[in-house]
């Protein structure tokens, strides 16, 4: 399998990266997850109370999930997406980590929406300057990017997690859905897995209790922040927001507070 550390950005080796960064816990908690650009608190808050995070990087996109996009907000407050578009030929059949760029002119899009919509944030400079490097990255594979700024969204968060992707796994391969998480997890050896809420529609928790994983679920709570761009307050938006409006040691102290 191959192990991550986030903590090696922007020394991002190869593909995938390299090195381990182990932090003790007191138990091993897994969790399994899409790669997803820049994510949402929610999935973020999952990540940090686990010790271990699996990258589906060998399932398919889903169009409807936030795994080459995310919402931020404009200088008005309003809701926009910053996606990065894809080839779609045949991009329903293939595996996340095989999919491609369509467009190289994606980076200078994004990095324009964020440097007009947040340049007056009271941490923009703290933040800016550690994610550039994700709209410069000159690669054809949406994976380097969406695991780039992943790896670099966790480092502001203070979140440390080893990174296990999917595709170096030995497992059934022929397990789909809920049976694919305890197929991954039983190939890891994992005994504690969290999950999401979202997930309760099509597994078995009979399932992890026969392979003897202990299954616990996340109820994420959104937390609010003082919004620069907005009077009212805005949910399930990429951390970024929350990163430029607080700062990352404000921000890594909002992780932690978060309970199960």
């Amino acid at each position: 399998m191959v192990l991550i550390d986030i903590g090696k950005f922007p020394y991002f080796y190869g593909q995938y990266g390299t090195q381990i960064l182990f932090i003790q816990k007191k138990e091993m908690n897994y969790s399994v997850h899409q790669p997803c650009y820049f994510p949402w608190l929610g999935l973020l808050s999952k990540v940090e109370k686990s010790n271990f995070l699996i990258v589906l990087d060998d399932a398919q996109l889903s169009d409807s999930a936030f795994q080459h996009r995310n919402q931020f907000l404009t200088n008005n407050g309003k809701v926009k997406y910053l996606t990065i578009p894809l080839v779609k030929q045949n991009y329903m059949t293939k595996p996340f980590k095989d999919l491609k760029i369509a467009d190289a002119s994606w980076g200078r899009r994004h990095n324009n929406f964020i440097q007009n919509s947040y340049k007056t944030h009271p941490y923009f400079d703290q933040i800016y300057s550690a994610i550039r490097p994700v709209f410069e990255e000159e690669t054809s594979y949406l994976i380097d990017v969406v695991l780039k700024s992943m790896c670099i969204s966790m480092e502001l968060c203070e979140i440390h997690v080893e990174l296990i992707m999917q595709s170096q796994v030995d497992y059934n391969r022929e397990a789909a859905r809920g049976e694919l998480v305890v197929e991954l997890l039983k190939a890891t050896n994992a005994k504690h897995y969290l999950s999401g809420r979202g997930a309760e529609a099509y597994q078995s928790d009979a399932m992890f209790e026969s392979a003897g994983i202990t299954l616990k679920y996340m109820n994420f709570i959104h937390p609010e922040y003082s919004q620069k761009n907005s009077q009212e307050f805005t949910a399930g938006l990429s951390c970024l927001d929350l990163l430029f409006n607080v700062g990352t040691k404000k921000a890594g102290q909002l992780m932690k507070s978060i309970t199960l």
